[in-house]
């Protein structure tokens, strides 16, 4: 009987940054703090808001999220932010 276990970055977020790509290094159960890549950049994000989370529009891969389903949140002050 083979079971599926998670290992060593298996478990990480791994979520990639639509405009720069860099991925979550984090743990997958980080959230609600923000996503982290090993370069140092950090960002909270949301399901993209033109395709909806498809990851294409048109037939093409989205132009906003870059087919990551997933677009950056801009947020006015992070020290007050609240997630959901």
């Amino acid at each position: 009987m083979s079971e599926l276990r998670r290992g060593v970055g298996k478990d990480v977020c791994g979520r990639v940054h639509a405009i720069t790509g860099v991925e979550c290094y984090l743990p997958d159960t980080h959230y609600p703090n923000p996503h982290h890549s090993l370069e140092g950049d950090s960002w909270h994000d949301g399901l993209c808001s033109k395709c909806a989370g498809a990851g294409t529009h048109a037939n093409t891969i989205c132009p906003r999220c870059n087919g990551t389903a997933f677009e950056p949140v801009a947020l006015t002050d992070p020290e007050t932010y609240q997630p959901g």
